[in-house]
């Protein structure tokens, strides 16, 4: 009895044995079948994502841009087109802006000699962790492009503007005339001869005034770029027209909020803008009302805005207001607007007009901006 009692023990541990063999057999044989799937789409990720990077490659030296991959300031990799911008550009090395390159009147834009022509080059950077991605882009002919529209646009007003032209030389022209056949006249007394002097002297600054007018709306491009503190274009501006505010007793109230904003502009051309805008604002302002002048630095812009209480840019005046001429006043040309519009574009900035809710006019002048002092 004692023998067969112990035998059978060994049988139940036999069985189980064979049970939990069966059992890891069966598991080994799903594991390679998961292993064999795993393997074969692991082979069908990496034949993908080699034909994505070669997929990305080809576009990355198609692209007429220069893209530079940088990692922890260090260039590890870049397309064809870079080297065309940048013939130094070597795996390996410290990533900056090359010293040759000078910075513009726009953030992240840059002059580079290229033979006997210059480059203007936007440089744009992504960080993102350690790594960063630069693309350098040429926009040379964009700006040409821009700047040949805006000769042509003028010049197409200039021929809009030909009977104006005519209007406005007319008038002055007559009564220049009119003075200087009075100075002839023997019959006139010599009091009355110094006064028509006097008259035709007025009549012929206003012909030159509007002359020289007309020769800054066609000009194209700013002569002399300098960098000017934004509250100094601002202070020279206010100056220009403080004695008559305070002559008229009209506020105006300053709140400049762009301190240490720099800006590379042709000083006299923006600050003559500036006064032109101040002047509609004048115009429209009455007895103790005011001028507000803020500026707000933005990133890389700077924000001026000019706010009148007069009664607003009347509706059918709004979409001609800055076109050569274009004036609800009898005295004024209408060429003061549109030269301040054209000084602003030329530097590549922006101009807007609108009617606050609270009445009055408002005309908001954005300009490209340097770093802080």
């Amino acid at each position: 009895m004692s023998t067969g009692s112990s035998q059978t023990p060994n049988i139940a541990i036999a069985q189980d044995l064979e049970a939990a063999f069966a059992l890891f057999v069966d598991a080994s044989k799903a594991l390679e079948e998961q292993q064999l799937a795993l393997q074969s789409q692991i082979s069908q990720l990496s034949q993908e994502l080699v034909e994505v990077n070669g997929r990305l490659s080809s576009l990355l030296n198609a692209l007429p841009a220069g893209v530079i991959l940088v990692e922890n300031q260090i260039v590890i990799d870049f397309n064809p087109a870079a080297i065309q911008l940048i013939p130094d550009l070597k795996k390996g090395s410290f990533w900056n802006i090359p010293k040759s390159w000078k910075s513009s009147t726009t953030v992240g834009e840059y002059h580079q000699k290229h033979g006997q022509t210059e480059q203007i080059l936007q440089v744009h950077q992504i960080d993102s962790s350690v790594r960063s991605v630069i693309q350098i882009q040429d926009i040379t002919a964009s700006i040409s492009s821009h700047a040949e529209r805006e000769r042509v646009n003028r010049l197409a007003a200039m021929g809009k503007m030909s009977a104006g032209i005519a209007h406005q030389l007319r008038t002055p022209l007559s009564t220049a005339l009119l003075y200087a056949s009075h100075l002839s006249d023997e019959k006139v007394g010599d009091d009355q001869k110094r006064l028509f002097a006097d008259r035709l002297k007025k009549q012929l600054m206003n012909l030159e005034k509007l002359a020289g007018n007309m020769l800054l709306f066609l000009r194209q491009r700013p002569q002399q770029m300098t960098n000017s503190p934004l509250d100094d274009l601002i202070d020279e501006a206010c100056q220009a027209i403080q004695a008559i505010c305070d002559e008229r007793q009209i506020g105006l109230n300053l709140s400049l909020q762009s301190s240490g904003s720099v800006v590379n502009v042709e000083k006299q051309s923006i600050v003559s803008a500036l006064i032109a805008i101040l002047e509609n604002a004048l115009q429209v302002t009455q007895s103790g009302q005011s001028i507000a002048v803020t500026t707000i630095a933005l990133q890389g812009r700077v924000q001026i805005m000019i706010d009148d209480q007069g009664p607003g840019i009347a509706a059918d005046m709004m979409d001609t207001l800055f076109e050569p001429f274009s004036t609800s006043r009898i005295t004024g040309t209408g060429l003061g607007l549109s030269i301040a519009r054209n000084a602003i574009d030329s530097h590549r900035g922006e101009i807007l007009v609108s009617n606050r809710e609270g009445g009055g006019a408002r005309f908001t002048i954005i300009l490209p901006s340097l770093i802080e002092l």
